[in-house]
């Protein structure tokens, strides 16, 4: 793995997330599969170049999370491509962090439900917070 990829660090969440160049107006629809301290890594058919400015919208948050990014590196993945991007700046980076702080709350409450448990979004947080919150700052 080389420095680059090092730098991130990688968070395993399932939350759509839609992918663009700034001058494209399709969107392709992805799923995260990392949120770092600097940026994604997410899967795609699309060979990205490093570079390549991009946006990341993640509609399924509120508010929702838009930012620009920039492809760092690429790896083949099956039949497809692992992405790396980071953000172009700080503010980006800060909202991430609160975008994955909140998807990992959201996986929780999922994975409580299916024991049984049926959490409010605030009792998830406050369980998730009391259990994980040390760790994911250490990161």
């Amino acid at each position: 793995m080389s420095d680059e990829r090092r730098a991130f660090i990688r968070h395993p969440v399932d939350v759509p997330i839609h992918v663009f160049l700034q001058s494209d107006k399709e969107l392709k629809y992805l799923s995260m599969s990392d949120v770092g301290e600097g940026g994604v890594a997410f899967q795609t058919n699309v060979a990205f170049e490093d570079g390549t400015i991009l946006m990341i919208n993640v509609p399924n948050v509120q508010p929702p999370f838009e930012a620009a990014c920039v492809v760092c590196w690429r790896q083949v993945k099956g039949e497809g491509f692992e992405i790396g991007v980071k953000f172009l700046d700080e503010d980006s980076r800060f909202r991430a962090r609160m975008v994955e702080q909140v998807c990992h709350i959201e996986g929780y409450r999922q994975k409580a439900l299916k024991e049984g448990r049926n959490l409010s979004a605030e009792e998830s947080a406050c369980e998730w917070i009391s259990q994980y919150a040390a760790d994911f700052d250490g990161h």
